[in-house]
């Protein structure tokens, strides 16, 4: 294998001084020797920096740093540092708690290498709580049923933050760090790749090369609640208007399947605002704005509030049946549609 790409490994952190060791190993232990990894902290108030630093001082590749006080605090922030200061033609994305497997870069370039002039390639993790040896689970599968871009609308995302390693201009271009924003970063990466190309390619078939930790309760994105408080939940209802807005302008045209995916995501979060926080008033307002934004038929507006009155009298969203409608298909959100999520449902098919 041709070692001419330089693959920059960013890695922003904070308090994670746990797992940062294993992490770098992880770095370190690469059979393919061309990469670069810078770290930026986050001013942790742990020992995260005294290891930073000594991997630093023990190989030239590692570039520790920590975020200039002139930006603001966040992972993307140090993401975006770290990126104005790599070199790499080839960018991966790592946090600092989860580990690579000794085989991933050299597994990555190989495909780079087999299938060039792509934008990014995706590649299958998995997940893991305390020892990798003891991964169970896939982070998520490939199927044909639908498009990557119709799953990722609902939240069943392919692959998580170093799943994918993205062409370097490309990444630059996309401009998908978004600096400002707390919760679903990596996620809203990902729906902004799909958005803008389909110039890329997956190979989930080969054995994952990521192994992600699932069972930090520090990390905000795992941690932070979908509904119980109402202004993040605010907050992702603005993010999904924000989505739209993206592909709006980037002249996407949504299947009639991704449509649906994304209308669904956005009436089960208005939803509780009705259910969980008896906020009517919000509730009406946004379902008159996204029923008159997709066109959506008059049986299928009335409809949004019978199941919002049903399910808010039931309190229990699963207990309520809807029955099927062919012509409503598309017109009417399915509003158990995280049900069809399938992140970290997948066991390990390990090779004999």
């Amino acid at each position: 294998m041709c070692e001419s790409f330089l693959v920059s490994v960013l890695i922003p952190n904070y308090n994670k001084v746990l797992y940062l060791e294993e992490c770098l190993d992880s770095v370190l232990a690469q059979s393919y020797s061309n990469w670069e990894c810078i770290i930026v902290d986050d001013h942790s108030t742990d020992d995260s920096w005294n290891i930073i630093e000594s991997f630093s001082k023990r190989n030239k590749r590692f570039q520790a740093y920590q975020r200039p006080s002139y930006l603001p605090k966040g992972g993307n922030v140090c993401r975006k540092f770290a990126l104005s200061r790599s070199k790499g033609t080839h960018i991966l994305f790592l946090d600092s708690d989860d580990v690579l497997m000794p085989f991933c870069l050299a597994q990555r370039i190989q495909k780079i290498e087999e299938n060039q002039y792509l934008d990014f390639w995706a590649f299958s993790t998995a997940l893991f709580q305390e020892k990798v040896s003891d991964a169970k689970f896939l982070w998520n599968i490939d199927h044909e049923k639908e498009s990557d871009l119709t799953r990722f609308l609902r939240m069943d995302a392919l692959w998580q933050t170093s799943g994918a390693i993205y062409e370097r201009t490309f990444l630059i271009h996309l401009n998908g760090l978004n600096s400002s924003r707390m919760f679903w970063q990596d996620y809203e990466l990902h729906l902004k790749a799909l958005i803008s190309t389909e110039n890329y390619r997956k190979f989930f078939d080969l054995p994952p090369d990521v192994f992600i930790r699932d069972g930090d309760k520090s990390s905000l994105s795992r941690s932070t609640p979908f509904t119980a408080d109402i202004d993040i939940l605010k907050e992702r209802i603005e993010f999904l208007e924000e989505i739209i807005n993206f592909a709006t302008e980037n002249g996407k045209d949504f299947s009639p399947k991704e449509f649906h995916s994304i209308f669904s995501f956005q009436y089960f979060l208005i939803l509780q605002l009705f259910l969980k926080h008896g906020e009517f008033s919000l509730f009406k307002e946004k379902w008159k704005l996204y029923a008159y934004q997709k066109k959506i038929s008059f049986h299928a507006y009335l409809k949004g509030y019978y199941i919002a009155a049903k399910l808010k009298l039931s309190n229990r969203l699963k207990s309520v049946t809807i029955r099927p409608n062919r012509k409503q298909k598309i017109d009417f959100p399915d509003f158990l549609i995280l049900d069809k999520i399938e992140i970290g449902k997948h066991p390990i098919k390990f090779q004999s």
